[in-house]
């Protein structure tokens, strides 16, 4: 659910997740560039990186770790997992980068929200980093996906 914060703002209720995803946009020919860039530069950033042809994988963290200590694990060492489908059509490439399920321990709450923001803030910002340095970008779009949000709360 959604709650008017203040002035136009909004911010999650407990219960309903908005999840969040962002669209960088290359040339096509660029395809195999911009999956080598961004693997660069998520690796460089100390995720563990699985590339297959359509989906680059990047995890970060301990798992056992933050399943164990929940809130009191450091946030550095939280686990988080992302997904980056690239899709081709139209001569471009999209890159949509995803906060994947991951089973953690600090899901919510006011420490949790704060931390998979922060940390999505970070890794959506390594993968443009990535494309830029490149000089590969043409475009990033974010999205919000409300569709689990009842219409009232909206």
């Amino acid at each position: 659910m959604l709650t008017l914060a203040g002035r136009g703002s909004v911010r999650e209720r407990r219960g309903h997740a908005m999840e969040t995803t962002t669209e960088f946009t290359v040339l096509e020919h660029d395809r195999r560039a911009a999956v080598e860039a961004v693997t660069a530069g998520l690796r460089g950033a100390g995720h563990h990186v699985h590339a297959e042809a359509d989906r680059i994988t990047a995890t970060c963290g301990s798992r056992f770790l933050t399943a164990l200590l929940g809130a009191l694990v450091h946030p550095a060492r939280e686990y988080r997992r992302y997904e980056l489908d690239v899709a081709s059509a139209a001569g471009r490439t999209v890159l949509t980068l995803r906060h994947t399920a991951h089973g953690t321990a600090v899901a919510g709450g006011a420490i949790g929200i704060a931390r998979k923001r922060e940390s999505w803030r970070r890794t959506s910002g390594v993968v443009e980093g990535a494309l830029q340095g490149a000089g590969l970008l043409r475009g990033r779009t974010d999205r919000v996906d409300t569709s689990g949000i009842p219409l009232g709360d909206r």
